[in-house]
């Protein structure tokens, strides 16, 4: 058990740098593990409501009063959970290759840097003034970027798309993911006109009985 978390570990740090290396090595070799990503996926929803409330008063600009720990953890991770989902719609459709669970391998581990700059950011944003916030702020961004290059280069190496075809992928993703939003929520209102409706033919009935 230790050697087997100590091998999904080693390529998870590989990811970060070499991410067409390892990503290969994780979609086509079964390096990676899905229940590692599902943890790093909830451990960055957790980060998210740590950052919220625990980011030092010289740049964090939030509104503890009104903050919902429950809501930011959701909006974060099932936001992701969209966008693995339609992704693999997207791709499904374009011939790609990956499966849902080498997106959510890819999606998870590309999640590394940001996690990294995020808990240097609770950490050092709480010993900075002013002048410094600005490292803080580059450093989160490399961070940003880093992750953002990494879901790219995971995204072509396990659907083996090129760069083009992978950005079309990802634009498209966002189309299927908006799409999906709509009809999820025009489904629940209907939901719940069915339930109102419902509720007042019962109430009709009980008062004429």
């Amino acid at each position: 058990m230790k050697a087997y978390l100590k091998e999904k570990l080693y390529y998870l740090k590989a990811a970060v740098f070499h991410p067409f290396d390892a990503f290969y090595e994780i979609r086509f070799r079964g390096r990676g593990s899905v229940p590692l990503a599902a943890v790093i996926l909830v451990l960055f929803g957790i980060l998210q409501c740590v950052s919220y409330q625990y980011t030092g008063f010289v740049i964090n600009l939030n509104d503890l009063a009104a903050m919902n720990s429950v809501s930011i953890f959701l909006t974060w991770v099932l936001g992701f959970v969209l966008f693995i989902v339609s992704n693999w719609s997207v791709t499904t459709l374009l011939n790609g290759k990956g499966n849902l669970g080498d997106i959510l391998k890819v999606t998870a581990y590309s999640l590394t840097p940001m996690i990294c700059t995020l808990v240097f950011q609770v950490f050092a944003s709480n010993f900075i003034i002013a002048e410094e916030a600005m490292i803080v702020y580059v450093i989160t961004g490399v961070g940003t970027v880093w992750s953002l290059f990494m879901l790219l280069a995971g995204l072509c190496v396990i659907h083996e798309y090129g760069f083009g075809k992978t950005l079309i992928a990802i634009l498209l993703t966002f189309v299927a993911a908006a799409i999906i939003m709509f009809l999820g929520i025009l489904f629940f209102t209907l939901i719940e006109q069915m339930v109102v409706f419902i509720i007042s033919v019962g109430q009709e009935f009980m008062r004429r009985l």
